[in-house]
């Protein structure tokens, strides 16, 4: 079973138009064509995309599966393009990002912020990602950055860390917590606690001191995102743990952060590929990143001031 790419870039057309015929008129094409070409597919990998009913069709479950993985493929050809005309145009002014949301949505815009103030003409990417998916991302060598939580190994990149300071507690205004100044593993006991996912490396850090103390937190609810986890704790879901970048960039915001007794220090990973055609604007970019986690560490330390 091998499809090719006339019937890939088919079914993608039909998944994104909603019909045949706009497929069709997308593609340059007739319905009939469209409409041969998805029937062989389909006798290719043994299921059905589409029900039919007259000229409406309606995915199935697979076909919404399988777009999934087709969309990042296009997603990627997408990039591939945009970084081919940007090499042909010498043009080193763009400059892509590409990070984990807990970045992204914390330290990533004050770095921007400031070279958009010294120099406007650069044109920033930034596209977030969990970080499995990220990794993936960094070999395709279309990115000029990657930021992680994680330093690997890879062939073609090269990898530097940023210390950013310790994980901090996250709790609702108002909570008996908060009269404490910094809280010790056992006050977690019987809690209601927000997790992040089971893949997220600080996670199984944090488990460990838990697991040191004999502590059993219990399960409110499980996220992805720091940023999720404030808005599930503002809420009043339960309490949690969470990196300083993201914890800086939230205070005041319906919720108050409280020292970790025990130290879980965070770092932010950088990749840089090997070869880039932006090594001066790299480096210009992870020092500014130094710059703004120290400032960022400085004003949440004085946040935890209680």
């Amino acid at each position: 079973m091998k499809l090719n790419q006339r019937q890939i870039d088919i079914f993608n057309a039909i998944m994104v138009h909603k019909s045949m015929t706009a497929a069709a008129a997308a593609l340059g094409t007739s319905q009939p064509t469209i409409s041969r070409e998805i029937r062989e597919m389909e006798q290719r990998i043994g299921f059905e995309l589409f029900l039919r009913f007259g000229k409406r069709l309606t995915p199935t479950d697979q076909a919404a599966l399988l777009h999934e993985v087709v969309r990042r493929s296009f997603v990627g050809m997408d990039e591939i393009s945009r970084a081919a005309s940007s090499i042909r145009t010498r043009n080193a002014a763009n400059f892509r990002i590409a990070s984990i949301p807990a970045h992204a949505e914390s330290i990533i815009p004050r770095v921007i912020q400031r070279f958009l103030k010294a120099r406007p003409a650069i044109h920033f990417s930034v596209h977030s990602h969990e970080e499995p998916s990220l990794r993936h991302e960094m070999t395709t060598q279309v990115f000029d950055l990657g930021l992680t939580e994680n330093r690997f190994e890879r062939e073609g990149a090269t990898t530097e860390t940023i210390p950013a300071g310790d994980m901090v507690c996250v709790l609702p205004v108002g909570h008996p917590l908060a009269r404490k100044a910094a809280l010790a593993p056992e006050d977690f006991s019987g809690q209601p606690f927000i997790y992040f996912g089971q893949n997220d490396p600080y996670r199984h850090k944090l488990d460990e001191v838990f697991f040191a103390g004999d502590v059993v937190r219990s399960y409110a609810a499980e996220t992805t995102t720091a940023a999720s986890v404030c808005a599930m704790v503002a809420a009043g879901v339960g309490i949690s743990i969470i990196n300083p970048l993201t914890a800086a960039s939230h205070t005041g915001r319906n919720v108050v952060f409280r020292r970790l007794q025990v130290s879980v220090p965070y770092l932010l990973a950088v990749w840089r590929p090997a070869r880039s055609v932006r090594t001066v604007q790299a480096d210009k970019f992870v020092a500014a990143l130094r710059d703004a986690a120290a400032e960022m560490s400085a004003s949440l330390r004085v946040a935890l001031e209680v």
